[in-house]
């Protein structure tokens, strides 16, 4: 097919020839989380984005107690249309942020009409003529501006069907990092392991053919093994346990995909360079793992447990590489969800290599919209624009404390309305171009764990993120209480030593 289109279309052959010989950098470049962002492709809430249908590898519930008790769950239907605009305003008011040159931060209160107080916030927008700032502005920096993609408008309302399945309806386009992930110069598809999603990587089919036309030479487009997603896929046992037993089963690694093909969800993958580590989780499995592995040799491939995340899905609410270790000897940095240690023999990898982990602290709100089907710890879906520039959401005022106090500039934007489709700022996005390379950030691979698909590994020791441990584990404080803690140690002084 590359030989095919140069010949017929000489012009592009010519500058596809003359970008690889000028020393350009290739149109899709994204080796790490933290390299300096170029290109981003930002999801789209469509018209007829839709509640996720039940189905073997989706029990949703309405999270409002009244709301449960009077309806069921809309599974299949499309969502509400104000639900829908509100989220689309925010995206594009992301793009804005994004694609400006220079924004300026400042702090806001306003009433919320769901909780019924007044919120503080820091806004951030963009500045059109720099000097013209407000009296009340914290911090005017000058980013960069970002180019943005946004997802294609699909009919997600549509009903899906395999040969051994169908759904309904699809789902929507808001996450794209769901559904692509680029590892260095290749544009990989994952697999998806909900049947309503098994076409939504269609809403980004056209940027990636042509990121591929523009540079074949360099820019690979792959697509992992489509998945039978027949019921024997699936495990539907794990929906009958209830949370005790969970707990006392943790050990396991047991989720509502089994080992039979190979499944993975891109937001379970994280890069650091030339080592990527992946969460195995109710979207991605132990054969996705090593597919991974074996199809990129090039890469070093870690799976990542967090045992005590009895619902585990993508990695990026609970493990984000900020910024890695320096020249200069300071040490590299990795934000953590408190609720959810990683284990301890998996985390002294990053130990040996320089990295400290920094506790996350509790969320600024924990309630969730009705229909929301993620965490609380949404709080920590960040988008990380250079090792020193980050966007989180505008109300989180304790991620913004300590995300500043360890010298980042740190960039506001409201995304709460997205938590109704699952994501937030990360789930949003998915990096095309970073200015950043295949470096080796781990050295050290004595203490590298080969136990990705091996159905013995039962390891439940985790970092324990109630000590600094000689200094890798970062925690943030308010006077003397440790914040972020509280929440994880309840879980552990409710749990009996057999649990353990």
């Amino acid at each position: 097919p590359q030989t095919l289109f140069i010949r017929t279309c000489p012009r592009a052959a010519a500058a596809i020839c003359t970008r690889a010989m000028s020393g350009d950098p290739p149109l899709v470049n994204a080796w790490t989380q933290f390299g300096r962002l170029q290109t981003v492709v930002v999801g789209r809430a469509d018209p007829t984005s839709c509640h996720l249908p039940l189905e073997p590898a989706c029990q949703s519930e309405i999270n409002d107690p009244f709301l449960a008790e009077n309806i069921p769950w809309p599974g299949g239907q499309v969502k509400h249309s104000k639900t829908i605009q509100k989220a689309e305003a925010q995206l594009s008011n992301f793009c804005s942020i994004l694609e400006a040159e220079t924004v300026r931060i400042r702090p806001v209160v306003e009433f919320n009409e769901e909780v019924k107080r007044d919120l503080h916030k820091r806004r951030t927008e963009a500045v059109a003529q720099p000097g013209s700032e407000v009296e009340d502005v914290l911090r005017v920096l000058r980013k960069g501006a970002i180019s943005t993609m946004r997802t294609k408008v699909l009919d997600w309302s549509k009903p899906v069907a395999g040969p051994e399945w169908e759904s309904k309806s699809q789902y929507c386009a808001t996450c794209p990092r769901d559904t692509m992930i680029t590892l260095g110069n290749t544009l990989l598809e994952a697999t998806m392991s909900k049947r309503c999603r098994y076409f939504e990587h269609l809403a980004c089919r056209d940027i990636c053919l042509d990121l591929w036309r523009r540079d074949p030479q360099r820019v690979k487009l792959w697509a992992a093994p489509k998945p039978s997603m027949s019921d024997a896929m699936y495990r539907p046992s794990f929906w009958n346990l209830n949370d005790e037993e969970r707990f006392n089963s943790m050990r396991n690694y047991e989720f509502c995909v089994n080992e039979s093909e190979p499944v993975f969800d891109a937001a379970d993958i994280t890069r650091v360079g030339r080592d990527i580590f992946v969460q195995k989780s109710m979207t991605t499995n132990d054969a996705g793992i090593l597919w991974l592995r074996t199809h990129f040799p090039h890469l070093r491939v870690h799976a990542m447990h967090f045992p005590y995340d009895l619902y585990p899905s993508h990695i990026d609410c609970t493990f984000v590489p900020l910024r890695p270790p320096s020249r200069d000897g300071a040490d590299g940095l990795a934000l953590i969800n408190p609720e959810r240690p990683p284990l301890k023999a998996e985390a002294e990898l990053w130990r040996r290599n320089g990295w400290k982990l920094l506790n996350a602290p509790m969320p600024a709100r924990l309630d969730r919209p009705a229909f929301s089907q993620s965490s609380y710890w949404l709080s920590m879906n960040l988008l990380s624009l250079s090792e020193t520039t980050l966007v989180i959401e505008e109300e989180e005022l304790p991620l913004y404390s300590l995300l500043s106090e360890h010298g980042f500039d740190v960039i506001t934007v409201p995304m709460r309305h997205m938590y109704d489709f699952g994501g937030a700022i990360h789930c949003c996005t998915w990096d095309i171009q970073r200015d950043d390379s295949c470096v080796d950030y781990f050295p050290d691979q004595e203490v590298a764990q080969e136990h990705v698909h091996y159905p013995t590994f039962k390891d439940i020791e985790v970092v324990d993120v109630t000590s600094s441990d000689s200094g890798f584990v970062v925690n943030p404080r308010v006077g003397s209480q440790i914040v972020g803690t509280y929440a994880s140690q309840l879980k552990r002084s409710d749990a009996p030593s057999s649990k353990l």
